[in-house]
């Protein structure tokens, strides 16, 4: 009897496909490349929100900003709610990370020597701009969206998003400096969507999954409204 019912445990296992299987077979990706107004622009946020059904968590990570040769590299990095970014100073000058903000998220980690590091937890959606007090030309973004298909295009203007289950998405970009893009993207089971993106100069719109902001225009040093990200002096 128990032989039995190992052999046909044994026998559905081998024959059965799991729901976690399948779904990871079937997912989808998406291939793209991002055109810009200018040559001097780069590092476009892109994100994923599905048109129906709710998003799978997306888990907050650990990552780093470097201080280096007088710049914050990357200069725009994108991560989930709850992530965790550490600022170290690999530069031989004193350096400062803050965030301005009319906003409770404000921050301001101090200054500190080459070698040392702080870090800093964003807990909720938005466009963060990055300052150094030592050095005001240092200017980085951190970009956190509630969604687990996230990411930054490269100096080619390439991005590519894996592993997402097939369905109907709305496709979402933030630059602080270009239109944000919104637009249906249909991803095929076990297949791979090619994009081209075009984006113009304008008024970008806050990066977030629950809802769309305006767009609205920034000084110098007055954020947007409603986006924490504010304009920085001609840098891209």
């Amino acid at each position: 009897m128990r032989d039995r019912a190992m052999r046909a445990l044994l026998t559905f296992g081998a024959c059965a496909v799991w729901p976690w299987a399948a779904a990871g077979a079937q997912a989808g990706a998406i291939r793209g490349t991002v055109a810009v107004p200018s040559a001097g622009i780069s590092a476009v946020v892109i994100y994923l929100v599905p048109e129906s059904g709710a998003l799978p968590p997306a888990p907050p990570v650990a990552t780093v900003m470097d201080q280096r040769d007088l710049k914050f590299v990357p200069r725009v990095i994108a991560v989930s709610p709850g992530s965790t970014v550490t600022f170290p100073n690999s530069d031989p000058v004193m350096h400062n990370v803050f965030h301005p903000s009319q906003h409770t998220d404000a921050f301001d980690l101090g200054t500190y020597a080459e070698g040392e590091q702080r870090n800093f937890t964003f807990t909720d959606e938005g466009a963060y701009v990055i300052f150094c007090h030592v050095h005001p030309e240092m200017i980085g973004y951190v970009v956190v969206v509630a969604s687990p298909y996230l990411a930054v295009s490269d100096d080619a203007g390439r991005f590519h998003l894996d592993g997402v289950p097939p369905g109907s998405y709305r496709l979402r970009t933030w630059h602080r400096r270009l239109q944000t893009i919104d637009q249906q993207v249909i991803v095929p089971a076990g297949g791979a969507v090619g994009l081209r993106l075009s984006l113009e100069y304008g008024f970008p719109v806050e990066p977030r999954v629950s809802a769309v902001g305006a767009r609205r225009p920034c000084g110098r040093r007055a954020p947007c409204a409603p986006s924490r990200a504010w304009t920085a002096p001609s840098r891209s």
